[in-house]
């Protein structure tokens, strides 16, 4: 590709496909130690405008404090490496949408993060993983 050439656009299951083959025990291990900073995303004014993202956060937040999470060893599950994924991108303040954007910030999180549930049910206790 020639420099200055745009990327080749990818789609969230591209994202999180991508993404997850870097998580390994030990980040999944760090992100369930990072509960509270996922909650207070869940704070910010522009969750207001977003309840799927906070219920959703929610729902992470209890996966990752669930006997199964904390008993987890390698090889990590697929669908505790996505759950990673979509914890580690809400923690970034600067991603595709930087968060600090009223009304419009969380808008990338909450995908990532609902698309990561629509892939694996399991997270939310509604069908056995994929």
């Amino acid at each position: 590709m020639p420099p200055n050439a745009p990327e080749k656009a990818v789609s969230i299951d591209e994202f999180i496909d991508s993404q997850s083959g870097s998580i390994d025990l030990e980040k999944f291990r760090r992100l369930r130690g990072l509960t509270g900073e996922l909650l207070l995303k869940t704070k910010l004014d522009q969750a207001r405008s977003h309840f799927d993202f906070v219920d959703g956060v929610a729902a992470l937040v209890r996966f990752l404090e669930s006997d199964e999470a904390a008993t987890a060893n390698e090889p990590l599950p697929q669908h505790f490496r996505e759950a990673a994924v979509a914890g580690y991108y809400i923690l970034k303040g600067v991603d595709i949408i930087p968060d600090s954007i009223p009304e419009i910030g969380l808008t990338d999180d909450a995908r990532i993060l609902a698309r990561v549930f629509e892939r694996n049910l399991s997270l939310l206790g509604k069908a056995p993983a994929r």
